[in-house]
């Protein structure tokens, strides 16, 4: 049914759930390829030029290990694209969408794992009411 699908993760136990459900759907549909995102943030305007680059520089690999992690639970059944996303999540979970033609959406319903906060509740409202696909919000 849905062939390519964004899966927003954070570590948190829903963003977990979240990818587990993506991987189950992908193995009932063979081709269906997965947009494995980590929304970031957006770099603080407040930094000066060399604070920001290494605030980028740790968020990239915080970001990488939180892809790894998203991946296994995703499983090899599907092929899996793998993005950092860098600006305010929400908007930046449905540019994904958009820009990759995904016919759906999954994430946690609440953010709270090691980057907690940037995948809260209002997020998940948010890409609900923004996006032009369906949206999965796993509990």
């Amino acid at each position: 049914m849905f062939k390519r699908i964004v899966v927003a993760y954070d570590s948190s136990e829903w963003s977990k759930r979240a990818a587990i459900l993506a991987g189950d759907m992908a193995r009932e549909q063979a081709g269906t390829e997965i947009w494995l995102v980590c929304a970031m943030g957006s770099v603080p305007g407040t930094m000066g030029q060399a604070i920001a680059d290494q605030w980028i520089a740790e968020q990239t690999l915080a970001g990488s290990a939180l892809l790894d992690e998203g991946s296994a639970l995703i499983g090899s059944s599907a092929v899996i694209h793998r993005e950092l996303l860098f600006g305010p999540p929400a908007e930046s979970i449905i540019d994904v969408a958009e820009t990759r033609g995904c016919d759906l959406i999954v994430m946690g319903s609440r953010g709270q794992g090691a980057l907690s906060g940037l995948l809260l509740g209002s997020q998940s409202q948010k890409v609900v009411s923004l996006a032009k696909v369906p949206v999965l919000v796993v509990k």
